[in-house]
């Protein structure tokens, strides 16, 4: 999958960027991951445990919210 224009930044950033969760390396997903996770361009964790939309450009990078976290 060809990054947009939009963000190529990211490309820059990749190698500081971590999940917010676990703190492991982020990679840009494959084309045949955004497609199974139903996503137009996401970032994922290396081991493709989880991804992170990209919208507009931007990484959506929020951690999970626990029931414990929320009460």
């Amino acid at each position: 999958m060809n990054p947009s224009p939009k963000s190529d930044w990211i490309d820059d950033f990749l190698p500081v960027m971590r999940c917010p969760d676990t703190g492991r390396p982020l990679r840009r997903a494959t084309a045949e991951e955004c497609a199974r996770e139903g996503l137009s361009a996401a970032l994922a964790v290396e081991d493709g445990s989880r991804f992170f939309v990209i919208d507009a450009g931007i990484p959506i990078l929020l951690p999970k919210v626990s029931a414990a976290a929320s009460n």
